[in-house]
């Protein structure tokens, strides 16, 4: 791997987006605090804050930072798109939402912009080290975030769970990192991957204790079955643009960092049985994901499963572990950020006591009341489930189309079978939206100008991707190809 370190008098540069968004966090609880009647616009200068850090991750230059535990290039800055993408979103349906319920605060899109930052710090650092200390930022930061409701009951459950489980998960993650060190001697990616290219692993049974409890450690963040079980009530608990937000975000970090420890790892998986633990918690996913989705009546916990089916979709390209594999994860994380906030961010403007359920029937003739609402949620449903010519058949297409040319037939028919297993339950939210009359006492609200923009950037951005696919796969394609020099 070319991975000689740089000059690093222009490390203030690199870290610029982090710094843009750390400032401007504290920058808007300033404003809170001195300026509680400024409110109504926090949301609009936490978007313009977000805004402002893509235009400055565009202009960085790349190069290896800090010793080389740092890097920039054109995959670290897709993904920190990736990452922006999703923070905007959550933003804009937030700020509808939480002034709906009165918790508007400028410490919510603090929160959201150092999350973000340490989602950056996954995706960029070259040693565990710094993939671990953005990963509790980011725990951190969703710790409160699921809780930010305070007052119910529902979302303290959510965020105490949240806390607890994932605790144990940072132990297996410290401990297995632990143990690679001690048999590598090392937590820096190039000086792991130069250790494995020359010692024969196979014989080492502290690596594969180690591969299994960074393994399950991981798995937790990215929800993985077995370890999916804290999810379903998290995303229930947490405000509903927060959960949109967890679903997505911390999954395409962890990913990426995974990616990037499978790498340096290469030279041995041939030799060991390492990759089989990677296949069957993505087979379980898929199957566990959807065939518990299809008896859920609650919107959020329907999500819930069905993102856990989707990142056993992802952890297909995982097994490849090839420069398209990467592209396609690239392209996945995108694409699932539109339609998984925006279905989310529609069931955010149910109007309803958020102690109760959102379910089903809460949505029952919803685009005849609100016609905007119901399109945004038919257009969302229809790319989960991966029906043409959606951006979610093109991602889908892309990682099963990449496992069968890797010979990985069987698992890509699974993931086939699966997806259209799912079909079942995603049309069932557009039936009720479209076919069941809505009572009374049906909850909804109108959309305000930053709602609006949020579920008009899925619906162009789904469609856009699922007609044009080509830009988007040769921008992943050519990024995918730096994540190995």
């Amino acid at each position: 791997m070319n991975l000689t370190p740089l000059v690093e008098a222009g490390w203030i540069n690199a870290l610029m987006p982090e710094l843009l968004l750390c400032v401007g966090g504290m920058l808007l609880i300033l404003i809170d605090a001195f300026a509680p009647k400024s409110r109504s616009v926090l949301s609009a200068i936490a978007v313009i804050i977000l805004v402002a850090t893509v235009w400055v991750e565009r202009a960085i230059p790349g190069g290896l930072f800090f010793g080389g535990t740092y890097q920039i290039s054109e995959i670290t800055q897709l993904f920190d798109m990736t990452f922006l993408l999703a923070a905007i979103l959550a933003t804009l349906f937030a700020g509808d939402y939480l002034q709906r319920e009165g918790i508007d605060g400028g410490e919510f899109y603090a929160l959201l912009m150092w999350g973000t930052v340490g989602l950056m710090m996954m995706a960029k650092g070259l040693d565990l080290l710094i993939v671990i200390l953005g990963l509790e930022l980011v725990s951190i930061c969703i710790f409160v975030l699921v809780g930010y409701h305070r007052r119910l009951v529902i979302a303290n459950e959510a965020s105490l769970k949240y806390f607890l489980m994932g605790a144990f998960a940072t132990g297996f993650i410290l401990y297995g990192t632990a143990l690679f060190y001690g048999a590598t001697q090392s937590t820096n990616l190039t000086a792991m991957a130069q250790w494995f290219a020359t010692n024969d692993a196979a014989a080492n049974p502290m690596l594969t204790v180690a591969f299994v409890l960074l393994m399950a450690g991981l798995g937790f963040k990215l929800a993985l079955a077995p370890f999916h079980g804290w999810a379903p009530d998290v995303y229930q608990g947490a405000p509903s643009p927060v959960a949109g937000w967890l679903s997505v975000a911390p999954k395409a970090a962890t990913l990426i960092a995974l990616a990037r420890i499978f790498y340096a790892m290469s030279p041995a998986l041939p030799h060991v049985q390492w990759m089989k633990m990677v296949t069957a918690l993505s087979v379980l996913s898929m199957i566990v994901g959807n065939a518990v989705a299809i008896v859920q009546r609650d919107l959020k916990r329907m999500l819930a499963y069905s993102g856990i089916a989707h990142v056993g979709y992802m952890m297909i390209a995982m097994i490849t572990l090839r420069d398209d594999s990467v592209a396609a994860i690239a392209i996945y994380t995108i694409v699932y950020a539109l339609m998984n906030i925006g279905a989310f961010g529609v069931v955010s403007l149910l109007s309803k006591n958020q102690n109760d359920p959102q379910t089903l029937d809460d949505i029952a003739g919803l685009f005849w009341r609100r016609p905007f609402q119901g399109f945004a949620m038919t257009i969302c449903m229809f790319s989960l489930s991966g029906l043409p010519p959606t951006a979610g058949f093109m991602s889908k297409f892309y990682i099963f189309k990449n496992a069968i040319e890797s010979g990985h037939t069987a698992i890509a028919l699974t993931g086939i079978i699966t997806s259209i297993v799912s079909v079942y339950y995603y049309l069932r939210v557009v039936y009720f939206m479209f076919m069941k009359d809505a009572t009374e006492a049906t909850p909804g609200t109108d959309s305000g100008v930053f709602a609006t923009g949020a579920m008009a950037i899925s619906i162009l951005g789904i469609i856009g991707i699922g007609l044009f696919p080509g830009p988007l796969f040769r921008i992943a394609g050519q990024a995918a190809s730096e994540i190995f020099r």
